[in-house]
């Protein structure tokens, strides 16, 4: 991918990375999983949720299982949100533990972006830095 493409993706990750990480701290998947969470809170029984996406009644019972288990397929979660009438909302941050931003996880993982910070480095020293990037993140 080209630099200048990498660069707008995470410049735009970047401006939503607060937001997520809130909305993660609070929406905590419950133990025994959102389906199950969300059929019983809404009053739905799993034959009703199963006959919606067109499985039996113990396949679903399996899809709920499989979800508190963390080992459901994006595409099934979809299908039964969908039919209790939810939309299924995803998304990835960076841990804090290594990182605030995906700028500063780019830091640490790609050398295009190592490279180009002491490239950058170096130019401020001589005094002919562009000055477009982030202050580089301390060491971990």
């Amino acid at each position: 991918m080209k630099p200048e493409v990498r660069a707008l993706i995470r410049k735009g990750l970047d401006q939503q990375v607060t937001a997520l990480k809130s909305t993660a701290l609070i929406a905590q998947r419950p133990v025994r999983g959102w389906l199950r969470a969300v059929r019983e809170a809404v009053g739905l029984k799993q034959a009703t949720v199963a006959e919606k996406i067109g499985v039996t009644r113990p396949s679903y019972a399996d899809l709920e299982s499989s979800e508190a288990r963390g080992s459901i397929s994006l595409t099934s979660l979809t299908r039964a949100a969908e039919a209790m009438d939810c939309e299924l909302v995803y998304f990835l941050v960076p841990r804090d533990a290594v990182a605030k931003t995906f700028w500063e996880l780019a830091l640490r993982h790609d050398p295009a972006m190592k490279h180009l910070h002491a490239s950058e480095h170096s130019m401020a020293l001589e005094g002919q830095a562009v000055g477009d990037l982030a202050p580089k993140p301390p060491s971990k």
